[in-house]
């Protein structure tokens, strides 16, 4: 190769990595101006693991919190990317679940296929971890799974309401592909887990504002 073909060469390809870090630095500004707002949402990656924590306060009752984060037959009406929630059998305190949807990262969809063991203490705390066993006769596309909500109820302008804490770590049964993995891994799982977070909070509200409809005197 002439040496002008060369450095032409190089040119190019440190142009396309300014590209691809400008692109990567707007997704992180915009998820940082977001979470100066309620809901908070960290993702931090090590390795093919990533560590979810998402944080908010909501003005409902505690009660509406916890049977909007349980209603696993209707999740996927009203949170994004779920193509399908059930309750594969219930044995007291414990449920095991089936999600089925998609991860949207940067160009296309990552197939989510995921079964989860429940355990509920009602009010207060959901933890779920995955387990092992195909769906559809399909694998599950995630190698592991842990995580929890916690709800403790506080006093938002002279009323009550509840504060959700939720944390998961997870790891994919197949790597995100290299260059858009370690380009926009983070940033891509970041916006998915507020998108769901902020869904999840919008049906809490919902649901609050139609039982205070219905209390209202008339």
């Amino acid at each position: 190769m002439r040496s002008g073909d060369c450095t032409l060469g190089h040119r190019v390809v440190r142009q396309l990595l300014a590209v691809s870090l400008a692109f990567y630095g707007l997704l992180g500004a915009h998820a940082a101006s977001e979470a100066q707002s309620l809901p908070v949402i960290s993702v931090e990656r090590d390795g093919d693991t990533f560590h979810v924590t998402a944080r908010a306060s909501v003005a409902v009752d505690p009660r509406i919190a916890w049977d909007t984060i349980t209603d696993y037959e209707h999740m996927r009406e009203f949170l994004p990317n779920i193509d399908r929630s059930r309750v594969v059998s219930r044995n007291g305190a414990r449920v095991v679940v089936e999600h089925v949807g998609q991860f949207p990262l940067f160009l296309f969809d990552i197939p989510v296929r995921v079964r989860l063991a429940v355990t509920q203490q009602p009010y207060e705390r959901v933890v779920a971890r995955s387990e092992s066993g195909d769906i559809d006769g399909e694998p599950q596309t995630l190698r592991s799974f842990s995580g929890s909500y916690e709800l403790t109820v506080v006093t938002i302008e002279r009323r009550a309401g509840v504060r959700l804490v939720y944390e998961s770590h997870f790891e994919m049964a197949e790597p995100l592909p290299p260059i858009v993995g370690d380009l926009f891994g983070t940033a891509m799982v970041t916006k998915t887990v507020r998108r769901q977070f902020e869904a999840m909070l919008r049906e809490m509200a919902r649901r609050q504002a139609a039982r205070a409809s219905i209390e209202k005197p008339q």
